[in-house]
Order: C-alpha cells, then structure tokens, then sequence
C-alpha cells in the first residue's frame, strides 16, 4: 500500500525551531488578556460592577495586541526586502505573469532536482506530468513527452498519478 502523500502537522514543541517573536508576543499579549478577562469576570460577579481602570487596560492590550501585529508583520516583510536587496539576492516574490517557457525551465529544475521527501515523489511527479503536457501540447514534442512519463512510470512504478493511458502521448 502507498504512503499517504499529505504532509502531517505535528503539534510537538521542537527545541530547534523556536516560536517567532510574533508568535510569544501574541502569548504575552493572549495571556495578558485571559488573565485580565477573568479578572473582570470575577470582579464583576464579586461586586455588580464593572471595573473602569480593568476595562481600560483590557482595551489597551487589544490596541497593543493590534499593534504588534502590524507592525511585526510589516517589519518582517520591509526585512526581507532589505536584506535581499542588501545580500544581492533580492526576492521580488513570484512573479504576477509567468509565461510557459518560464515554467519549463522551473519544471525542469524541479524534476533535474526533487524536492526533499516527504513531499518529493509527489511534487516530482506532478511536475513530471505537467512538463509532459507542455512538451507534448506546447513544443509539440510527443516523443519528449512519452520518454519523461516512461522515466517517472520507471522510477516510481506504484504512483497512482502515472497508471493512466494519455491517449497518444
């Protein structure tokens, strides 16, 4: 029977990956806030009342809440920018048009290097499938076309993706 090709999310805390500074300031700022929540809740039940300086500072960590969230947000992306432009390796994001040769060539990369498992059988064969589309659609090239189905079929025998006739490919 196949592997699942679905990547699974763990929840485990790993030591070497550590939470990013958003990720403990929304902590910070969360437990602030249940803390302070309850806080009301039981001075409320306690007194009838509502407390106005607890009220404030529960609407003051939502403003910091907000606040640190824009501004980590905008930072990491203004960082990234900078710290391409500055590395000389600038990454503009994908690009909004590609065009089919463009996804030729990054096909091909893909496929003359998988990706890592767990991912890589799936990703590669995807992108294998897709290629031979282009080389037989495209570049009218069905030869090109049946020999990379045929390495994929090869390589990977049981791929439920790959067990189809093309009808001529």
């Amino acid at each position: 029977m196949a592997e699942p090709y679905v990547p699974r999310v763990s929840f485990d805390y790993d030591p070497v990956d550590p939470p990013s500074p958003l990720a403990v300031a929304r902590g910070i700022f969360g437990g602030a806030l249940i803390l302070s929540t309850l806080g009301i809740i039981v001075i409320l039940l306690d007194s009838g009342h509502i407390d106005s300086h607890l009220l404030a500072f529960i609407g003051t960590l939502w403003v910091f809440w907000g606040l640190v969230s824009d501004v980590f947000g905008v930072a990491t992306g203004l960082g990234r920018i900078v710290g391409g432009q500055i590395t000389g390796m600038a990454d503009g994001g994908p690009p909004l048009r590609i065009d089919i040769d463009q996804e030729t060539v990054m096909l091909e990369r893909l496929i003359a290097a998988p990706p890592a498992p767990p991912a890589a059988p799936h990703r590669e064969i995807l992108a294998g499938i897709r290629l031979a589309e282009i080389y037989r659609t495209h570049q009218h090239d069905p030869a090109k076309s049946a020999a990379l189905l045929d390495h994929l079929r090869t390589k990977y025998p049981e791929a439920p993706e790959l067990m189809h006739d093309l009808g001529g490919a």
